[in-house]
């Protein structure tokens, strides 16, 4: 359905290419380590690229399903959406318990919060 992170380096950027020793010239040693921090920091790059489009890709997954969410929540009947509520708060009571003995940092709890409001906001 989704391609989860899948993304070829290639296409981010064509120029940061994989390169095998057979590939390389020789070269003195002192200029090997610089090249080989200049590959690394490429790399690094090249990485940090990816990974920021996947989460961008991601934020934008989520916020589309949230949207989608906080309308359908508002079209359902009053007595449904008190239901609802009973249950969802049910639901992360035990999603924060579990959450609480992994010790997960404090911009978790935030943003989980967050979004339960929203939606407990939503059902009213």
């Amino acid at each position: 359905m989704f391609r989860f992170f899948k993304m070829p380096v290639d296409d981010i950027n064509p120029s940061v290419r994989q390169v095998t020793r057979g590939q390389s010239p020789s070269m003195p040693a002192s200029q090997s380590k610089a090249t080989n921090g200049e590959v690394l920091l490429d790399s690094l790059v090249a990485l940090s690229k990816i990974n920021g489009i996947g989460v961008v890709q991601h934020g934008a997954r989520l916020s589309v399903i949230g949207e989608l969410l906080v309308s359908m929540l508002t079209h359902l009947p009053a007595s449904t959406r008190v239901a609802i509520a009973g249950s969802f708060r049910d639901r992360i009571s035990v999603l924060t318990s579990l959450s609480d003995d992994n010790g997960l940092p404090s911009q978790y709890h935030s943003a989980l919060q967050t979004e339960v409001n929203r939606y407990l906001n939503a059902l009213r």
